[in-house]
């Protein structure tokens, strides 16, 4: 199955893409504003949408969405030719890899790009990114330490920005190698809605608060837009990466950043931000469908719709062209994965097949919602009635879980034109 770090690889890379190509092509007069939560506005010349929102140039751009992971931009011609265009070539497709999710070929290549031009900072910085969002401190500091200790000239911002990532693995390394006599208290804060559990010893006083204060807001968003909310207070509990990996690294077979089982578990940052907001929100939707369905199951549904709602919560309301074009090709290299091999879990797929399952999975949420507003909320109070899930669907939406499928395919090959060399060759297999 893809982890949740490859698919967060993978989301980072296309989206940074599509806004830089995005931001090249405006016009002078619009000017692009992102506020503090990473949500981004276009607004006519010089006007400021929300307050505390700040003016990115396209560069800037590039360094907020794409830069985390990637570094800083390229600043080389379209086609430099040559050695040095071969290299970016390369470059690009190990990017391609990790857009896909193959981290393990990604790596593979990225690891020959570094060897082979060694006073090139690209490769592995990207190395030490991926390594680092893997729990593999040893391997994401050599890569860095490679970096840092070039005598070869280095582009402005690459060295300011291994020497930052060279903090960051540091201080996770430091939180490794303490575990476990030398941990933090765990520490507690609690709300009538949420107790928040924590060992971060890097946390200010104000970290459990500031949870808390984002957990309240998730729970608020998700009974406004489902009409639903736990009962029951909810126990978070908070990990350092170090920590998580250490107690759940093997519990998965692969790597996870959080997961819900009665209790919500996500690795955090020292200070919460729009990605610990987008994981409490995936984990607080799981908690939500298992509290009306008593179950995980319909596991497509329920990770389409958590997954839909972080995405939004990310800015990334619907599916994007590329992703819709991936459900496309799915159909037409049967590479689509039937709904009811997707009812009991998503174990055992791999690379893009686990993919093209969360794409099918969200596609099939935003369907239902976009033909029948609100059904998703509609369903969710029928399966705690007490009805079947597929029954509480068909009532919503007149579709069964075959209907539901046929509508979905329908809905992907609606969104393109149909290709003529394959309705040509679908008459000549018809003529034989």
């Amino acid at each position: 199955m893809e982890s949740r770090t490859a698919r967060r690889l993978r989301q980072l890379l296309l989206w940074g893409a599509g806004a830089c190509l995005l931001v090249l092509f405006l016009p002078a007069t619009v000017a692009v504003f992102v506020d503090a939560r990473g949500h981004p506005y276009l607004t006519d010349r010089d006007r400021v949408p929300v307050e505390g929102a700040a003016r990115l140039t396209p560069a800037e751009l590039r360094r907020r969405w794409s830069g985390d992971l990637l570094g800083p931009p390229l600043d080389l011609p379209p086609d430099p030719g040559g050695e040095e265009g071969r290299y970016r070539r390369n470059l690009d497709a190990a990017r391609d890899d990790l857009a896909r999710g193959d981290v393990r070929h990604a790596l593979e290549s990225l690891r020959r790009l570094g060897q082979d031009r060694p006073g090139r900072p690209e490769a592995l910085f990207l190395i030490a990114k991926v390594e680092l969002e893997r729990g593999h401190y040893a391997p994401a500091r050599e890569a860095i330490e490679e970096i840092l200790g070039t005598a070869s000239p280095v582009a402005d911002g690459w060295r300011e920005a291994a020497a930052a990532l060279a903090d960051e693995i540091a201080a996770e390394r430091a939180l490794s190698e303490s575990r476990p006599g030398a941990r933090s208290p765990v520490r507690t804060r609690s709300s009538a809605h949420f107790r928040v559990t924590y060992d971060h010893r890097f946390a200010r006083n104000d970290f459990g608060a500031a949870v808390l204060e984002l957990l309240e807001r998730v729970r608020s968003e998700s009974l406004d837009r489902f009409g639903r909310r736990l009962r029951d207070p909810l126990a978070v509990k908070l990990y350092s990466r170090a920590h998580y990996l250490d107690r759940y690294g093997h519990r998965f077979g692969f790597a996870t950043v959080g997961f819900y089982d009665g209790a919500i578990h996500v690795v955090s940052a020292r200070h919460p931000r729009l990605e610990l907001e987008a994981l409490l929100v995936h984990e607080y939707l799981h908690a939500l469908f298992h509290d009306a369905l008593g179950s995980h199951r319909p596991f497509f549904l329920n990770e389409g719709i958590a997954e839909s709602e972080e995405e939004r919560v990310r800015g990334r309301s619907a599916l994007s062209r590329r992703d819709w074009r991936e459900l496309l090709e799915a159909l037409r290299a049967d590479g689509w994965i039937p709904l009811a091999s997707l009812v009991r879990g998503f174990g055992g797929l791999e690379g893009g097949r686990s993919a093209a399952a969360y794409l099918e999975s969200r596609a099939a949420v935003q369907l239902i919602e976009n033909r029948f507003p609100g059904a998703v909320a509609r369903w969710l109070e029928r399966c705690a009635e007490g009805a079947r899930w597929e029954a509480a669907m068909e009532a919503e939406t007149g579709w069964n879980l075959e209907q539901l499928e046929r509508a979905l395919i329908a809905d992907v090959e609606s969104r393109f034109v149909p290709d003529p060399l394959a309705a040509a060759g679908a008459q000549l297999s018809g003529a034989k």
